[in-house]
């Protein structure tokens, strides 16, 4: 329950930086149950995006069936999905769902050097 909790305060906190920017924001009830929906989906006039907030320490990871539902999603839509990377004392950083990489146990990951490189909440709104 608390990396529950851990986890779904990071997100109400990108939620909050988003409608900072304009954004209109919407938090997915349950999205980390249901494996449907990105936790977050923004929208503006000019653009839109969606979220799979994670707010891990080490490499991440996604089970290949909820990366196939992600992906479908985003095509579906036609709006992209981003992962929301969120170390502590860390800035958020931002992968395309399309940057992870399918790893030899059915799932998809990023590491600590992907971390490293992945955009920041300005790359991101640009």
């Amino acid at each position: 329950m608390l990396a529950y909790a851990k986890g779904a305060s990071f997100e109400r906190s990108l939620k909050k930086e988003l409608q900072v920017k304009g954004f209109v924001v919407v938090r997915a009830a349950g999205s980390g149950v249901d494996s449907e929906n990105p936790d977050l989906i923004a929208l503006s006039s000019t653009k839109k995006m969606a979220f799979e907030c994670k707010a891990w320490e080490n490499n991440l990871r996604i089970e290949a069936e909820k990366f196939a539902k992600m992906d479908e999603w985003q095509k579906k839509t036609a709006i992209p999905i981003f992962i929301a990377w969120k170390k502590n004392y860390k800035e958020w950083k931002f992968l395309p769902l399309q940057m992870l990489k399918k790893t030899d146990s059915n799932a998809f990951s990023a590491n600590l050097d992907d971390f490293e490189i992945a955009m920041r909440f300005e790359d991101l709104l640009l």
